[in-house]
This record gives structure tokens, C-alpha cells and sequence, in this order.
């Protein structure tokens, strides 16, 4: 079953995952699926992708596979982000934008023009967008047993939760729009939605 929370009009959502050791960029809507290819899965554009390796971005390669893009030369103790793009659909261009956060790692910067950054604090981060603190953002929770909580980021952009049970877990801001327009793969849009995940693996 696919990890997710609601992020578009057709409740999909980007998130990178570990498996057999390797981490993968998955698309889906919550509870249902991975998107394949060939298929939806390619509707989404390649990632650009990027491990940090002592607190400096190196990019890494995403090869398409059958049910996500396999994030090449990054393991699930790296932090990785990743950004894609989907096809332009009712004059809107969905941005996503995915963190995976070793348990260990501590906090960091932004890296994603829309971001949810831990702070090394225990059930603490902070969401930015275009490098500021990101206020009154609603938020996704959903826990290892597929339960949702919907969070509010503060004035300062910090958003607060406990996360004891040990499984994997999966934050979202979705649908931050802004009237930023112009063309994706010769389709014009109006406007531009960013929507970000972090997931980490509770130990």
C-alpha cells in the first residue's frame, strides 16, 4: 500500500522511501497504489535529485523504474530531496518537492523552493517557501498505521507533533499556490502549486 497524503485536486503525492536499501521517489494517491510506468508515473517529469554529504548538495541520478525513479548512489542514511514537475492540468503547473530525513540527521537548512525542514528537535520542523518561514501553512500527518492528523504551521513557520510509534511517516504541505504563469511542455498555465512531503522512519 502506498504512503500518501492529499497534494492535487486528484489527491496525489511525491514522496522519496526506502527499500532494500536504496531509496526510491514514489507517486501516489494516500492508501492506494504506486503510479507506474508505463502508465501515470509518466506524467511526472525526471527529478532532479540530490543527497547531502557533509551539509553540501551532490546531485544524484533518478532512473525511471516500473513503480517510482530510483534515486542512484543515495541510501536511506543520506538526506535526499527531489523535485518534479507534473503536466500542466486545468491552467495550473504542479510543482512537487520531497525530503527523506535520516532519524539520526540533524537540522538543517531549506533546499526546495517549498521545504519542511526538521529542526533536531523531537516532533519539531519548520516549513519555508523561497527561503522564508512559511505561517498558517496547513499540514498533513499520516502515521505508520495510515492515520492522518491536520496540522497548522505557526506565525514563525514551526509545526509541532509527537511521532512514538516506530514505522515510517509522512508530512505534506499541499496545494500552495501562487498566480506565477506561463508554459510546461507547450501548455500555458496560470497559476503554480507547490506541494512538499518529508518522511523519515521512526525507530
Amino acid at each position: 500500500m502506498a504512503l500518501g497524503a492529499a497534494t492535487t485536486s486528484s489527491a496525489h503525492t511525491v514522496w522519496i522511501e526506502p527499500k532494500d536499501g536504496r531509496l526510491l521517489l514514489r507517486f501516489a494517491e494516500p492508501g492506494g497504489s504506486f503510479e507506474t510506468a508505463p502508465g501515470r508515473l509518466d506524467g511526472l517529469s525526471a527529478p532532479v535529485a540530490f543527497i547531502l554529504v557533509t551539509n553540501a548538495a551532490a546531485s544524484v541520478a533518478a532512473q525511471r523504474e516500473s513503480d517510482g525513479f530510483l534515486l542512484a548512489g543515495a541510501s536511506p542514511t543520506n538526506t535526499a530531496c527531489a523535485e518534479s514537475v507534473f503536466k500542466v492540468r486545468g491552467g495550473r503547473k504542479p510543482v512537487f518537492y520531497a525530503r527523506w530525513q535520516p532519524p539520526d540527521a540533524n537540522g538543517g537548512a531549506p533546499r526546495l523552493t517549498l521545504d519542511i525542514v526538521p529542526t533536531g528537535k523531537p516532533g519539531e520542523c519548520r516549513a519555508y517557501f523561497r527561503g522564508l518561514p512559511l505561517g498558517g501553512a496547513a499540514a498533513t500527518l499520516r502515521e505508520p498505521d495510515g492515520t492522518e492528523r491536520g496540522l497548522v504551521t505557526d506565525a514563525a513557520g514551526f509545526v509541532r507533533f509527537e511521532a512514538k510509534t516506530a514505522g515510517q511517516y509522512l508530512l505534506t504541505i499541499a496545494h500552495h499556490r501562487e498566480p506565477l504563469a506561463g508554459y510546461y511542455g507547450g501548455e500555458a498555465y496560470k497559476e503554480t502549486s507547490h506541494n512538499c512531503s518529508l518522511a523519515w522512519r521512526q525507530p
